[in-house]
């Protein structure tokens, strides 16, 4: 890992920013050098050629040379430069001894050039002079054709020693401002990273004030719909989901101690007394019948506990498997009976066999106990419960209806809740978990449950589950 990269991200999008600009001015320097010396080269190229015609054109009368062509040429080039950038030579390359004879320096005309010339093509080259390899020029050998045939050669010259001098300038000048431009750059980079990321540190300070004992502060979003924005509002959903779990760990937590304790309170009670008291066998008896009784009241509130915690968690050890809902309730129909008939009700099944979805046969026998149970313990004696099994499209829909006096509408929404009992003058008693487990079990295999109720009219349940995927096992 490197050390030297910074460790805050306003640091990390500071210094990309300034790479990228430093990556992006280098190719657009390079890019402007190269277009800025092409342009003023082919400004030379030009200028020669427009000269070159002239003298060409010139070349070609019969008065040639003029008598004024060395002071034109003065003019143009200036004294010095005059013998040193025009050359008029014979079509063998040799200088004319009637143009210039003060010529000291003669312009080099290459091998190439005279072949061009010889058929009438024009050559541009860059040339360096004996001495002069700092100064490069830029020569144009031009032919001069009379009645078809090249009766002499013209060369011009130009120094680039102007094209470099302005080449040479311009990139002194983007050197010398690119690091102020960077400078300038990396400032602005910083303010505007800080800028961009001052409600990231918002929402950090938020989130460092935000407990597990206090989750109802939520984070401050802007109305922009940005990507910060979505951040801060998904961040409240999180937060609201982790406020509403561990209200409920509370609440669990508050309603399981009250109900271990209940259980435990008795148990410890009737053993002091046993323990203080000379009871006889059938006392003793009693006790023992009693404190069992407790026991295995805890187990099974401790086996419904942690049946709910597993199907919460999806951790249950077996994968579910095909399952005849209408076996599930022939299964359970003697139990039901029974239970109805010491209570002095009428209960009835009916149900479709092969009625097959994916599931747990286990979990599927209590979630039709349960509710029928619920039902048969709180139907006055002479009432009734049916238990109803049939298809509906591509669903099971199951009804549990008694003739009891029916769940008020405030209470409609609590029946679910773990440890909720309702009215305490209603009669029945229980763990407070049946209905509750009921809703898990529906909830694991993908169903809804639903409750028609009305003051004195009964109750009834309805819970849909899907069928099962393959048709050939519902045929």
């Amino acid at each position: 890992m490197m050390t030297w990269w910074p460790s805050t991200l306003r640091a990390r999008l500071t210094l990309w920013y300034v790479g990228i600009l430093t990556a992006m001015l280098a190719l657009f320097g390079t890019i402007s050098v190269v277009l800025l010396d092409r342009a003023l080269r082919n400004n030379v190229d030009a200028s020669l050629r427009s000269l070159g015609d002239t003298i060409a054109e010139s070349a070609r009368r019969p008065a040639f040379p003029p008598p004024d062509l060395q002071e034109s040429l003065e003019s143009l080039f200036g004294p010095q430069l005059a013998e040193r950038l025009f050359q008029l030579l014979d079509p063998f390359g040799r200088p004319d001894p009637r143009l210039i004879p003060r010529t000291r320096t003669r312009l080099p005309i290459t091998a190439n050039a005279l072949r061009n010339a010889g058929r009438g093509l024009e050559t541009l080259e860059t040339v360096t002079l004996p001495g002069q390899e700092k100064a490069p020029l830029r020569l144009l050998t031009l032919p001069v054709i009379r009645n078809g045939a090249m009766v002499q050669i013209v060369q011009v010259a130009m120094s680039l020693e102007n094209v470099e001098g302005t080449r040479s300038r311009f990139l002194f000048i983007l050197l010398s401002l690119a690091p102020l431009a960077l400078a300038v750059s990396a400032l602005g980079g910083w303010f505007l990273a800080r800028r961009a990321l001052a409600p990231v540190d918002a929402m950090v300070e938020a989130a460092r004030r935000i407990e597990a004992e206090d989750l109802s502060e939520r984070i401050p979003t802007s109305t922009s719909n940005d990507e910060l924005g979505r951040l801060a509002d998904v961040l409240n959903e999180m937060l609201s989901r982790l406020e509403l779990s561990f209200n409920a760990v509370r609440q669990f937590s508050a309603d399981a101690a009250h109900e271990l304790r209940t259980p435990l309170t008795i148990l410890k009670g009737e053993i002091e007394v046993a323990l203080r008291s000379t009871l006889t066998p059938e006392e003793s008896r009693q006790t023992l019948v009693s404190c069992l009784e407790e026991v295995d009241r805890l187990n099974y509130l401790i086996e419904d506990l942690l049946l709910m915690a597993r199907m919460e968690a999806n951790a249950l050890s077996l994968p579910p498997k095909r399952v005849d809902l209408g076996e599930v309730l022939q299964e359970v129909a003697p139990a039901l009976t029974a239970l109805a008939e010491a209570r002095g009700n009428i209960c009835t099944v009916t149900a479709n066999s092969k009625v097959w979805i994916e599931g747990y046969d286990s979990l599927l026998f209590r979630l039709v106990f349960n509710l029928a149970e619920n039902a048969i313990k709180y139907t006055p004696p002479g009432g009734r419960v049916e238990v109803r099994l049939q298809k509906q499209d591509s669903t099971a829909l199951l009804e549990v209806e008694d003739t009891g006096p029916g769940i008020p509408p405030a209470e409609q929404e609590r029946i679910f809740t773990r440890f909720y009992r309702g009215d305490p003058a209603r009669e029945g008693s229980g763990t407070g978990l049946g209905l509750a487990l009921v809703r898990s079990i529906v909830q694991l295999h993908k169903g809804e449950i639903t409750l028609t109720s009305a003051a004195g009219q009964g109750s009834r349940f309805r819970v849909t589950l899907p069928l099962a995927a393959s048709p050939l096992a519902q045929d």
